[in-house]
């Protein structure tokens, strides 16, 4: 990986479904505060980006961010990524202007790209953002506590992505007002030792899962939206310590009637991360 990253931004005649400029983004690291404005048009990212240094990498409202397909890039997903290892990726779309994270791909599918990657305790906040056509959505990777009470997910719909929405792997995180829809194996994935609370959320139409709990701790899953409001069906597309007995429960009850927020009410934040840590 190179040590440092360059944007190259060109002006150009698009058709009128894009703007009429671009940025590419080169495969390096982003080690003082950067800003990618809307006015500067779709930013392409040509590779793996790495916030260092305690860099914040902030992305405007309205702002697009397509990534190229490419393989063998190494990280934490095979395909281009965004990865905060020192410091802070804040995404904050307002109203009609979400910030979106997307294929470049002409004809998008599953796995065009990496992930949205945060490590440790660095910050990860996304505000009406879109996540689409990743492997996985977001990765969470060995998140503290820290890094969880920094962190937050707003308004954000994770979907189309090849494996999983969320991918937690030996990580804490609290997740509110999310919707996560239509990815290949699960909407929200844990391994090994996860503190995990999911509230006030969407988490439907995934393919196998809708939540795969692969962690031997409790998660309060509570005052979300399942796809239904039978509870055979909720718990069929739930993996937890009824299919493994090693694995923590995944509580899901109250439930939510309807998608968040038309559920007909504002439901209570339960305990949630609390209980989460105890089996």
């Amino acid at each position: 990986m190179v040590n440092k990253i360059v944007i190259v931004g060109v002006a150009l005649a698009l058709s009128a479904a894009d703007v009429a400029a671009r940025v590419d983004v080169r495969e390096g690291n982003i080690i003082n505060d950067t800003t990618w404005k809307r006015k500067d048009g779709i930013h392409y990212v040509h590779g793996d980006i790495t916030i260092w240094n305690g860099a914040t990498l902030t992305i405007e409202a309205g702002v697009e961010v397509r990534f190229y397909e490419v393989t063998g890039t190494g990280g934490y997903e095979d395909g281009a990524e965004i990865v905060v290892k020192s410091g802070a990726l804040v995404a904050g779309g307002e109203g009609g202007m979400p910030v979106k994270f997307t294929s470049a791909n002409k004809v998008r599918k599953m796995g065009d790209w990496g992930a949205l990657v945060v490590v440790g305790s660095n910050q990860l906040i996304l505000k009406n953002a879109v996540v689409e056509y990743a492997t996985n959505g977001v990765r969470l990777h060995s998140t503290n506590a820290i890094g969880a009470s920094r962190s937050s997910f707003e308004g954000t719909i994770i979907r189309h992505c090849l494996h999983n929405g969320v991918l937690a792997y030996n990580s804490y995180a609290n997740l509110y007002h999310l919707s996560v829809e239509n990815n290949g194996y699960a909407g929200i994935k844990t391994l090994y030792g996860c503190y995990i609370t999911v509230n006030c959320s969407d988490i439907w139409g995934n393919g196998s899962y809708d939540f795969y709990n692969g962690s031997s701790k409790n998660v309060d899953a509570t005052n979300c939206w399942w796809g239904t409001t039978t509870p055979t069906a909720i718990e069929k597309k739930i993996y937890d310590r009824k299919d493994d007995p090693t694995k923590g429960e995944v509580d899901y009850t109250p439930y939510l009637t309807a998608p968040w927020p038309e559920g007909g009410r504002v439901p209570n934040y339960s305990l949630g991360f609390v209980k989460s840590f105890f089996k």
